[in-house]
């Protein structure tokens, strides 16, 4: 027996009697050796993802890869496990070289596709796609589904969206994700009816959709009738639901249907239950990391050139929930300002670079980068001047957006603070708004924000306006002539026609944009009030933001 053999032999027997630390330590020289350097990594692979390592665990399995790259196992493990914790550019790397040995198998081509969607890149997107959608039977119907994607969400054009779905629904009719993808579509356009057939032949297919269900809450005003019929098939749902986030997606439809009916105590029930069960699979919000970032936003001095463009970005931006959408849609009614919705680009570019100064200057200063975020705008234009960015987190990059763009305006929306909160509260939001699970945590965030505006205001004053909410509810017409001179255009009743507005809105507040301006949402806390104070838990919760 050679001392490799004897090193592996051994190494293994720790494992196997629970010496996990050891065993490792003797398999890992064993990597670099032609003999055993895939036996190793085998058991170091596996080792890891018992630990669930997942960071490691990839990095052995790239290794495996790279000693063996023609086995598709080593190369599938590699790139289902780098999708699931979205390192796409890992799993869309493994994938290449098998593509360029057999562009003919359309599993591949169909994995490239979704990588290539999910990183932005649209026209390679549609390449892959349209590769499996004509190799494969078995890969038509998830690849026309797939395209639609691209074409409504990266290259803005749901009308082809649209047939898309309907030739994957025409080869499938029982297709879920199909039909649930076109009544997305039809909300976000603004059908209603359509958007709600959709959603009902969801349920006609699988009659215990807990997202079909939820959809559906949002659609409809509630009389106290119709909510007992919506809570009745929404529990027999709930019976047999076992994943967190369709539970949290039940409970908070049936927050807003009582909401409706005005039985605020239920209402506060159904809410309450929802956040307990989104707090089960979110990262908790971490005050000091937010106040860190803060820091690090505050302390910054970047230098920047000018961007060569003719479309002027109009940033919006401000707290979750405080009419950032409502004013997009009004500012865009003017034919010189087009609605680019929420742009992820700037921030999914930057924000893991905002702990290192030079770093994100560097990144800031690349053409890549400035060109990127100007086809953004591009895309978005259609002939229009002044194209509008509501990504909430902009607001952390003032400082780059006004160098590289000088001409930008910003409008910073606010609301009450303690209906901001609560509004946040009752929408089911992702691991970014984390802190809307908690009112304190809320105010916490706002509060964060507001040290970083007052930054900015000492630095582009004249440029940022701050919208409140409240008072263009009161008095719109006073407001937004105001924010129409503030950008350098005359106001010609867009509050009037706005709701009729076309186009695609696809944030919590697709369907509030569609009507007037009304004030029910102004004051809303009061209606909870009591409830929040006889839970509590929840008066515990909330007690820093009833004394704002």
């Amino acid at each position: 027996m050679t001392s490799e053999q004897h090193t592996f032999t051994q190494a293994v027997a720790l494992l196997q009697q629970g010496k996990v630390s050891q065993g490792i330590e003797l398999l890992k020289p064993l990597t670099h050796n032609s003999e055993f350097a895939e036996k190793a990594l085998q058991i170091l692979f596996k080792v890891a993802m018992q630990q669930q390592d997942t960071e490691t665990a990839i990095s052995y399995c790239q290794q495996l890869v790279s000693i063996a790259p023609t086995k598709f196992d080593y190369v599938l493990t590699l790139v289902q496990l780098s999708l699931s914790c979205g390192e796409l550019e890992i799993a869309k790397n493994a994938l290449l070289p098998l593509y360029e040995t057999n562009p003919q198998q359309a599993d591949i081509c169909f994995q490239l596709g979704k990588i290539e969607r999910k990183l932005d890149n649209a026209d390679a997107a549609l390449t892959y796609l349209d590769q499996a959608r004509v190799l494969s039977e078995q890969f038509k119907v998830p690849a026309l589904i797939e395209i639609s994607f691209v074409h409504n969400d990266q290259l803005h054009q749901p009308d082809s969206a649209i047939k898309y779905l309907e030739q994957a629904i025409s080869a499938d009719s029982n297709n879920l994700q199909a039909h649930f993808a076109l009544a997305n579509i039809y909300e976000q356009l603004g059908d209603k009816d359509k958007a709600k057939k959709g959603f009902q032949q969801v349920l006609k297919i699988d009659a215990f959709n807990a997202m079909a269900q939820a959809r559906l809450a949002d659609i409809e005003t509630f009389t106290e009738r119709d909510a007992i019929d919506y809570e009745r098939a929404s529990l027999a749902i709930l019976q047999r639901e076992s994943d967190d986030i369709a539970c949290a997606d039940i409970y908070y439809a049936l927050g807003k249907v009582f909401n409706d009916c005005k039985n605020y105590q239920q209402a506060w029930h159904y809410y309450v239950k929802a956040n307990h069960y989104n707090k089960k699979y979110l990262p908790a919000y971490d005050r000091q990391s937010v106040e860190k970032i803060t820091d690090y936003t505050l302390d910054r001095n970047i230098v920047l050139q000018e961007a060569n463009s003719s479309i002027t970005p109009i940033i919006i931006c401000g707290m979750f929930r405080s009419g950032s959408t409502l004013i997009e849609q009004i500012i865009s009614s003017n034919e010189q300002i087009a609605a680019g919705g929420e742009i992820a680009y700037l921030h999914s570019s930057l924000f893991n670079l905002i702990g290192d100064e030079r770093a994100l200057a560097n990144k800031a200063k690349e053409p890549e980068f400035t060109d990127g975020y100007k086809e953004q705008l591009i895309l978005r234009a259609e002939g229009a001047l002044y194209v509008t960015d509501k990504r909430p987190e902009n607001y952390l990059y003032l400082d780059i957006i006004k160098q590289l763009y000088p001409k930008a305006k910003i409008i910073w929306t606010e609301r009450d603070i303690k209906d901001n909160s609560l509004s946040a509260f009752f929408q089911h939001l992702g691991p970014s708004l984390n802190y809307a699970v908690s009112l304190n945590d809320t105010l916490h965030h706002y509060e964060q924000q507001q040290r970083i505006k007052s930054h900015w205001q000492s630095r582009f004053g004249d440029d940022i306006f701050t919208l409140n909410y409240d008072q263009l509810v009161c008095s719109p017409e006073q407001v937004l002539e105001q924010l129409f001179s503030f950008l350098g255009l005359e106001y010609s009743d867009e509050a009037q026609r706005f709701h009729n507005k076309s186009g695609t809105v696809s944030t919590a507040s697709v369907w509030q944009v569609r009507k007037p301006l009304y004030k029910s949402s102004s004051g809303r806390f009061v209606n909870y009030l009591k409830h929040i104070q006889a839970d509590e838990k929840s008066y515990l919760d909330a007690k820093a933001l009833l004394n704002r």
